[in-house]
């Protein structure tokens, strides 16, 4: 089980990879990560479970070693692209896990933001988000949905 930051939507989601492969330095004794920090080095990957979180029928799992701004900005942008072709996009960040380990089900908080609202630092809020600091038995899900 791990966290999850993912994009959803009624549309046509691509997957999206790094135009290289960057260097990852992983420091232990320093607590650091270091991925040359690229503007392009973030990966989506087509989220199959997507249903299993939200209605919409298209997901991709946002994978990267860390926000940086520019990165946020992508992202913006990629979200502007997808809502060329659908009304909403939804932000999310949940925890990976089979709903029947718990007894009840998660929390969920949700806020709406138009795409002209979206800044890079919502984008790093919600991937930042601790699913588990508010509720110890229970996680808490986030989703911001972006409009038009």
């Amino acid at each position: 089980m791990s966290y999850c930051t993912f994009l959803a939507a009624d549309c046509f989601l691509p997957e999206v990879k790094p135009e290289k492969d960057y260097p990852l330095e992983i420091n232990v004794d320093e607590g650091t990560i270091y991925d040359g920090g690229a503007n392009d080095n973030y990966s989506f990957w087509i989220f199959d479970e997507v249903g299993d979180y939200t209605d919409k029928s298209s997901g991709v799992v946002l994978d990267w070693n860390y926000y940086t701004v520019k990165r946020g900005g992508q992202i913006i942008e990629y979200i502007k692209k997808a809502l060329e072709s659908c009304d909403s996009v939804e932000l999310w960040r949940v925890w990976l896990m089979d709903y029947y380990e718990y007894n009840e089900r998660p929390y969920y908080r949700r806020s709406e933001i138009s795409i002209d609202e979206l800044t890079e630092e919502d984008i790093k809020k919600i991937s930042d988000m601790d699913v588990w600091s508010s509720y110890k038995n229970r996680p808490t899900y986030y989703c911001l949905k972006i409009t038009r």
